[in-house]
């Protein structure tokens, strides 16, 4: 009976419920593949999860279209020498019912090892 509850109050209130819930930190890892941060100077290309080694969300903030997300990141590429620390900015819209990235800012990427 609390599983159906769950699931009935999942399904009424949409993406949201499901996008945002317990594991935020594993769906912002979802959301960030496909996506490229930064300039030419310094760039990221998020092209696996498995890339993300650390994610910390340091700051959110929401409005009721908007929610925007500091992060710190420990990355590593398998085709690049060296793990990065990042800082990222990301922006998210509400389209719909859904939350989409507007956009990926890079705050600082710095090589480690």
């Amino acid at each position: 009976m609390k599983r159906m509850c769950l699931w009935l109050t999942m399904l009424a209130l949409g993406a949201p419920a499901v996008a945002f819930g317990a594991s935020e930190v594993d769906q912002l890892k979802a959301d960030l593949v496909g996506q490229c941060m930064g300039g030419r100077e310094k760039c990221w290309k998020f092209r696996s999860v498995s890339q993300i080694q650390r994610l910390a969300v340091k700051e959110k903030t929401e409005t009721a279209d908007r929610r925007v997300y500091t992060l710190e990141l420990r990355l590593k590429d398998a085709d690049a020498s060296g793990t990065y620390a990042a800082k990222a900015r990301v922006e998210y819209v509400r389209a719909g019912v859904a939350w989409k990235i507007k956009q990926v800012g890079l705050l600082s990427l710095i090589k480690l090892e």
